[in-house]
């Protein structure tokens, strides 16, 4: 049997997608999850915002979200930098214990285990403020279609709660207000990452994580104000606390 012409197969083709897309509308292949890798190393930074030191230089970039992260890792714990551009402050408005997500913040969330059944929500604004949560799914989770816990299960099973500041834990914030550059550096001890496995130390293991940057043009309380929210994974936007199962990955890589 003769087979027809490429240019006619594809033009075929072309012409049965068309079909399909006015039938059941376009199609949107979803994204898979992002990987990103921990190195490891014996000198650890000092936890001061300033990302100049060499053992930073042997972290592997990740290019999002709205700036430039990096991890590193020992028994201790891990060790995280950001850097990106803040050309508009505005923050300040959340009172201790509040979450800062209404203002400039960079937010990182991390699930030890990989199972969405417990994770942590890390926000650090330019200013340095810290707000911990941690978020608890009692039994496992129920998702509709586009990857959302239902609504049922969320008003029912899951917990979510502000934590105190775990001992050991560091971080710095710096922003300068010349250039807009703004850097952190945080330190989550191995007591604290790895509580679910015991809080001993830290061994090669691949977690879920899932980063944020809200970027809002004017602080809170105008009315026509506007934020960019960054996110690395494939997350619901907005609700990453309520589509954990779209979270990256992190690795921590074994010892060179």
């Amino acid at each position: 049997m003769t087979l027809p012409p490429l240019p006619f197969l594809r033009g075929v083709r072309s012409l049965l997608c068309g079909l399909v897309v006015l039938a059941f509308g376009p199609i949107h292949a979803e994204s898979p999850p992002p990987k990103a890798t921990a190195t490891y190393v014996e000198q650890a930074p000092k936890i001061d915002g300033v990302l100049d030191e060499e053992v930073w230089s042997k972290a592997a970039l990740i290019p999002a979200p709205a700036g430039e992260t990096r991890f590193l890792w020992n028994e201790a714990g891990v060790y995280v930098a950001f850097r990106g551009l803040e050309k508009t402050p505005a923050m300040g408005h959340a009172k201790p214990g509040e979450s800062l997500h209404e203002g400039d913040v960079f937010e990182l969330f991390l699930d030890q285990k990989g199972d969405h059944r417990q994770f942590y929500e890390i926000q650090i604004d330019p200013d340095g403020r810290l707000f911990l949560f941690n978020h608890v799914l009692t039994v496992e989770p129920r998702l509709t279609p586009e990857g959302r816990l239902a609504q049922e299960f969320v008003e029912s099973e899951l917990w979510r709660y502000g934590l105190s500041v775990p001992k050991a834990f560091q971080h710095t914030s710096r922003l300068d207000q010349k250039t807009g550059e703004w850097t952190l550096e945080v330190f989550l001890p191995a007591g604290f990452v790895n509580r679910r496995s015991g809080g001993g130390s830290l061994q090669p293991a691949t977690w879920r994580i899932h980063l944020v940057r809200n970027d809002w043009d004017k602080p809170k309380g105008d009315s026509d104000r506007k934020v960019v929210s960054s996110s690395w994974a494939p997350v619901l936007e907005f609700h990453a606390h309520i589509s954990p199962t779209r979270m990256g990955s992190l690795e921590l890589k074994e010892r060179e």
